[in-house]
C-alpha cells in the first residue's frame, strides 16, 4: 500500500456532466472492477495514467521542492503533480483535482522540453535520502535503480499530456 497518483483525461462536457449528477460521477469514479483495486480509474483505459508512487520523486525532479504542503513552484511546473483545482469528489488523500485544457496544454509543452536524460541528471541520491522523498525505499535508500520505473514511465506521461492537450481535455489528478 501507499500513496499513488493517477491521472484521467475527460472532456469538458463530461466533466460538467459528472459535476451536476452525483450518480454519473459515482459510476465514473467507481466503475465495476475488482474490489481490491485501490484506484479511482481502471488501468486498461488509454485516457488513464498511473504514476503510482513515483509522484513525489517526479515533483522534486521537476520543481526542486520536497515539501508536500502547498507548492510554491511556478506554473506549469506546479501543475504536473501537486497542481489543479480541487473538485467536490473525494480521493483517498484529499480531493480529486482538475487541470483546465489551458493548464493541460502548458504541462504538455513543458514536459515536451524535459527529457528522461535531463531528469536523470537532476537526480541526487543524497538529496533524495536526506529529504526523505516518498516512498523513501529501504533498505539502502534512493539510488538510480530505484528511479528506473519513473524514467520508464515518464515518456508515457509526456504522451498522455500531449494527447490530452491535442484533444482539449481536462485532466483529473487523484491521490489514492
Amino acid at each position: 500500500m501507499g500513496i499513488s497518483a493517477s491521472y484521467r483525461r475527460i472532456t469538458p462536457e463530461k466533466f460538467l456532466e459528472i459535476q451536476k449528477n452525483p450518480e454519473i460521477a459515482e459510476s465514473f469514479f467507481y466503475p465495476d472492477y475488482d474490489e481490491d483495486y485501490d484506484h479511482f480509474f481502471p488501468p486498461d483505459d488509454d485516457r488513464y495514467f498511473d504514476l503510482d508512487k513515483d509522484w513525489h520523486a517526479l515533483h522534486f525532479l521537476l520543481t526542486g521542492e520536497s515539501s508536500l504542503d502547498e507548492t510554491k513552484a511556478s506554473a506549469p511546473y506546479c501543475y504536473v503533480v501537486m497542481g489543479g483545482t480541487p473538485t467536490q469528489f473525494e480521493a483517498s488523500y484529499g480531493f480529486v483535482r482538475y487541470l483546465t485544457p489551458e493548464e493541460v496544454k502548458a504541462v504538455a509543452e513543458l514536459l515536451n522540453t524535459i527529457s528522461v536524460d535531463e531528469l536523470r541528471q537532476r537526480f541526487d541520491p543524497a538529496a533524495f535520502n536526506a529529504l526523505e522523498i516518498y516512498p523513501n525505499p529501504s533498505p539502502g535508500g534512493w539510488d538510480e535503480e530505484e528511479l528506473e520505473g519513473l524514467f520508464e514511465k515518464y515518456p508515457e506521461l509526456v504522451k498522455f499530456f500531449q494527447n490530452a492537450a491535442q484533444d482539449g481535455d481536462i485532466v483529473l489528478l487523484s491521490s489514492d
